[in-house]
């Protein structure tokens, strides 16, 4: 019986069913019963005109040489002295790690105008466009990483994966420092995936190391995909590759030599297992934008719900974490 339902998930049908039937249903409930806060807001901020940077239906996009970017981007840069990158790779090397997030070790000034950014229209109207509801910021990292001498092979986030921890989100990965393939781009499947979340690669590793579950070798991602499906993030710093990882096949590149430094903003819905059942793990090293300030300091309507909106029902019920059950549950499997 199992064997006979993994057949009817990998058939033609199958995928034509979800795509044509239960990812339209679904979607709406989504966005005008799972989201339906999010969507009134969305309804009033959208009266305002306001810059964004146009996806137009795909779940990733490259963005270079705008000017906003590559400020933020060489005012982090600014940051990255010698001295700061050496105290940064002797506690990696100490623990035997390759990558260190650093967001809290800038002052409070460089980190109030990464929030600032974060919260700007063109960024903020971008994800709005994106997801249809109004978001919510539930993520800040300022990674600092450095090739693994220890491995030879792409390890973990290495290998092309999907993040799954929501129906749909936005991400934008921006480069500190200049970035070449042999400093570990990240890459991105430039293919849209129609069935987002109720699709995955069949041919997951097997019997996975610890941070490899899911996750997909390059030898079986390349039976699906061409390699001119597969885009890239080299480039100068200012780079920005807006991607959502629930939905878009990614992986971080494999860092043969010098040092990678890149700003990830993070944005999410209120029915994202990130914004509840993770919540106590990123509280503690502080990456969640409402630790940053006292919510009675911020006046605006907009930006109280971008940055501090949880949903007490969300959490209760522990209605993500069945969410993402119904996705695994119904996807189809590619192969």
């Amino acid at each position: 019986m199992k064997n006979y339902l993994k057949k009817i998930k990998r058939s033609t049908f199958w995928k034509f069913f979800l795509l044509y039937l239960i990812k339209p249903i679904y979607d709406f409930l989504w966005i005008y019963i799972i989201n339906f806060h999010a969507k009134i807001i969305f309804i009033f901020y959208s009266f305002k005109k306001r810059e964004y940077f146009n996806l137009s239906k795909r779940n990733q996009l490259v963005v270079k040489n705008d000017d906003r970017i590559t400020n933020i981007a060489n005012e982090l840069n600014q940051v990255c002295t010698k001295e700061f990158l050496d105290k940064s790779r002797e506690e990696m090397q100490a623990k035997n790690i390759n990558n260190l997030e650093l967001f809290e070790r800038l002052d409070d000034h460089l980190k109030e105008k990464i929030i600032n950014f974060a919260s700007s229209d063109i960024i903020v109207n971008t994800v709005a466009k994106y997801l249809r509801v109004f978001p919510v910021l539930s993520r800040i990292y300022f990674y600092h990483n450095i090739p693994n001498l220890n491995n030879e092979k792409e390890i973990n986030a290495q290998k092309w994966h999907k993040d799954g921890m929501g129906y749909k989100g936005l991400d934008f990965f921006i480069s500190i420092t200049d970035i070449a393939l042999d400093n570990g781009p990240l890459f991105f499947l430039k293919k849209n995936n129609p069935l987002g979340a109720f699709s995955r690669i069949e041919n997951a590793l097997i019997n996975p190391a610890r941070g490899e579950r899911n996750k997909i070798s390059n030898e079986e991602f390349s039976k699906v995909y061409d390699e001119s499906e597969i885009g890239d993030m080299v480039g100068s710093k200012g780079t920005c590759v807006i991607v959502d990882s629930y939905n878009c096949y990614h992986k971080g590149g494999y860092l043969k030599k010098g040092d990678r430094v890149m700003l990830r903003i993070a944005f999410d819905t209120i029915d994202s297992a990130v914004l509840n059942f993770d919540e106590d793990m990123y509280k503690s090293n502080k990456v969640f934008y409402y630790n940053k300030r006292h919510i009675n300091e911020v006046k605006n309507f907009y930006l109280k719900f971008l940055h501090y909106k949880r949903s007490s029902i969300m959490k209760f019920f522990k209605l993500p974490q069945k969410f993402l059950k119904f996705y695994q549950i119904l996807h189809f499997k590619i192969n």
